[in-house]
């Protein structure tokens, strides 16, 4: 048979009996999904290049120590690169630290496969398996980026002082597919240091034996999607000091599922926290599933095994064991017509890639003459390599990590096309790409069905285009920071990204998870033109226009820190502006250390416009910016009044 024949057949095959192309069933659980790099020297295997053991028995501390610094490696002379663990279980005595201020990149074979574990009565002063801040007590500045820690299993051991991750990143950090065990204090503690976040926390199982499963405090925004905590002593997830966006929470066997409070009497340093979708059972039924002393907004929440679904700080909140919807304090609007209730525009999870575990379907653009920190154009190279992949039928394209000082970064001054079997694109380390104004990756009706970017960060230079023209076929953007652009009709999904984004086709669709735009603006460092944006988890930074919806668009956020940088008192731009439009702000909190927005919103609606302006820092549970006649205006609400 025809070495394309038998290529189609096994397509074919995959698709009737739902096996993968890569030969691992399509239905496999998160902890059986299988990841492999090819062999290049961008990557480093935790055994091969460190001698780590992996047994259970042997001290592999040094080993993971070294491999956690090799991969996060820039100075001169060195790159940035990926750091693949091999299946088994590695015996760690004390904690396990990232220093670095940009990485690493660690990713597991599979997440039940690769154990790293804390050796039992480990001493007082081992305070967590993993930490990624330099140190447990000094935040020193909200600069440390790009932490990727995916598809594992961290477990603390028998050592009940002792956290499992103490995890801290910035802007753009993932800690994802993990699984955390063990008998601790805390499973994720995501609050032991002040200026953390935002950072994301996604398809996370915390079912050791702790008494917070995932704790979020005293950081710049925090997103929680799709997490499960199990047996947890005191309280699934606890919340102050922050604003959280949290999707799909599920919480089995606590005393209380989710707890949102003040650190202190400074009003609005309270926890901010926009839920959707809770699935809680209790232990303790004399203790509510929520348990709210500060701004709360649930949606779709069901509680069984408690005193009640909600309870406030009087005492009272919701009874029961379901909620439709909830806001506390009462819901914000403009417009007395406008419906006191979110736009619950549909939520969809980012479509499953899966990963090719062939490494002879990676194509290495580096090796068709891309290369960084030369200052020339790379748009042909990176394009020659997917015309390579392509028509070879492979489906990975892969920059190398860059390393050294500026200039330092690949170089794209053109337009890039996905295409064929092409399906990711990734850097494998610090992938720096710094787009001209014509710089741009597309992806069209040529291209793949899905097609994934990650890994690819301008930090601080001009970021590439991304944009998705197709008419069917879906983009996703991943721990990159392209700027993001719709021109199609094709969904796009959006996660642990600093980008800014654009939609202009009408009737296009983009969820968002962990979205951290940031710059100065007059038209919007989000616009929506007519298209329909749904984000979990937003935090901005600068000065003007922040989102902008307009011409029919709808727009919904659920968690968003707004942090105003001393915004001059006479600046009149609305750091959101609706016009003949639909937005929904959901779990909304701003700070600032100077002056705030003095125009929070404003609302225009034919010949009318409305303005939300003063406040100072602000903590709300819903703002509404739509008219009665939006279509999802007529569903009922239980929103608190």
């Amino acid at each position: 048979m025809k070495p394309m024949r038998w290529f189609a057949l096994r397509a074919l095959l995959a698709g009737l009996i739902g096996i993968c192309s890569h030969g691992h069933c399509a239905d496999s659980s998160p902890g059986d999904r299988q990841i492999l790099f090819p062999k290049d020297p961008s990557v480093l295997d935790l055994r091969r290049d460190f001698g780590a053991v992996g047994d259970g028995k042997a001290d592999d501390t040094a080993a993971l120590q070294a491999a956690l610094q090799a991969s996060c490696a820039r100075q001169r002379g060195g790159s940035t690169k990926i750091l693949y663990i091999p299946n088994g279980t590695y015996r760690v005595t004390k904690t396990l630290v990232v220093s670095c201020g940009v990485g690493p990149w660690v990713y597991g074979q599979s997440r039940d496969g690769v154990v790293i574990r804390l050796a039992d009565g480990a001493p007082k002063e081992v305070t967590a398996l993993l930490r990624t801040h330099p140190s447990d007590t000094k935040a020193t500045s909200a600069d440390f980026f790009m932490r990727n820690f995916r598809n594992l299993t961290l477990d603390v051991g028998d050592n009940p002082h002792a956290d499992a991750v103490r995890w801290y990143g910035n802007n753009s950090s993932a800690l994802k597919n993990v699984r955390i065990r063990g008998n601790g204090a805390v499973g994720i503690n995501s609050g032991f240091l002040g200026q953390n976040g935002p950072n994301l926390i996604q398809d996370a199982v915390v079912d050791g034996s702790f008494d917070t499963g995932v704790r979020c405090a005293w950081s710049w925004g925090q997103t929680l999607s799709r997490v499960t905590v199990r047996n947890a002593r005191q309280q699934g997830v606890y919340v102050n000091a922050t604003a959280a966006g949290i999707e799909e929470l599920t919480v089995e066997n606590s005393p209380v599922a989710l707890r949102n409070e003040y650190p202190n009497d400074w009003t609005w340093w309270g926890g901010v926290v926009a839920l959707v979708r809770g699935r809680f059972t209790g232990s303790d039924p004399q203790q509510p599933a929520i348990a709210n002393t500060s701004v709360l907004y649930a949606r779709d929440v069901t509680a069984t095994g408690f005193k009640q679904v909600v309870q406030d700080k009087a005492g009272k909140g919701v009874p029961g064991d379901r909620l439709e919807e909830y806001a506390s304090p009462p819901p914000k609007r403009l417009f007395d017509d406008s419906p006191s209730q979110s736009l619950k525009l549909p939520i969809k999870p980012e479509p499953h890639a899966p990963w090719e575990t062939n490494p002879d379907n990676w194509v290495c653009a580096n090796d068709f003459g891309a290369n960084y920190g030369d200052n020339r154009d790379d748009t042909a190279a990176i394009q020659a390599a997917v015309d390579a992949a392509a028509k070879a039928g492979k489906t990975v394209v892969y920059l190398r990590g860059i390393g050294g000082g500026d200039p330092n970064w690949y170089s794209l001054d053109g337009e890039v096309r996905i295409h064929g079997s092409v399906r990711m694109v990734i850097g494998l380390g610090f992938g720096r790409v710094i787009g001209g104004p014509q710089g741009r990756f597309i992806v069209d009706d040529r291209s793949a069905p899905v097609v994934k970017f990650m890994h690819l960060q301008a930090f601080g230079g001009r970021p590439p285009v991304v944009e998705n023209r197709s008419t069917k076929n879906t983009l996703v953007v991943e721990s990159c920071d392209l700027r993001v652009l719709g021109t199609g009709s094709g969904d796009i999904f959006v996660t642990d990204c600093p980008c800014h984004i654009e939609l202009r086709s009408s009737g296009q669709r983009l969820w968002a998870r962990q979205l951290n735009p940031e710059g100065n603006s007059d038209v919007g460092l989000v616009q929506n033109h007519g298209g329909q944006l749904w984000a979990l988890g937003v935090k901005h930074e600068g000065r003007g226009v922040r989102f902008r919806t307009e011409a029919g668009g709808r727009t919904e956020i659920l968690g968003l820190f707004n942090y105003a940088p001393d915004i001059a008192k006479d600046d009149q731009r609305p750091a959101f502006d609706v016009v003949d439009a639909a937005m929904s702000l959901a779990g909304i909190r701003e700070i600032s250390f100077g002056n705030t927005f003095p125009v929070k919103l404003r609302e225009v609606r034919g010949s009318q416009t409305r303005t939300e302006t003063g406040g100072g820092w602000i903590g709300w549970s819903l703002f509404c910016a739509y008219p009665p006649s939006d279509k999802q205006a007529d569903k009922p609400s239980t929103a608190n009044r």
